[in-house]
């Protein structure tokens, strides 16, 4: 029983190392900056990226979860035409949300 209770602990905390979300190759062309740098951009929007901030009862790291928002942002910017995403604040709860533009002519 308790050699059950590690493995299922182990395996959740492997899970809370791996990341499913990938950038796609449009998203790969998108970057992120922050909104001195985009003073002469076009603003075509926003858009909220969300994923899971706890597997169970285990929260997740931050910084994982930072990089896969990140992710999930630029690929959606470029599905709008976008090359650049700032960051409107740090994530909270799983979620950012992020202004898209179109810098490049």
């Amino acid at each position: 029983m308790l050699l059950r209770g590690v493995l299922l602990s182990v395996a959740v905390l492997s899970l809370t190392a791996c990341s499913w979300v990938k950038v796609t190759e449009e998203g790969n062309q998108v970057m992120l900056r922050g909104y001195e740098e985009v003073t002469m951009c076009k603003k075509l929007g926003y858009t909220r990226s969300l994923v899971k901030d706890k597997i169970g009862f285990i929260e997740r790291d931050a910084d994982k979860m930072t990089e896969e928002l990140i992710v999930l942002a630029k690929n959606e910017a470029a599905v709008m035409g976008g090359d650049t995403i700032v960051a409107r604040a740090p994530v909270k709860d799983g979620q950012m949300v992020f202004d898209v533009y179109r810098c490049k002519r």
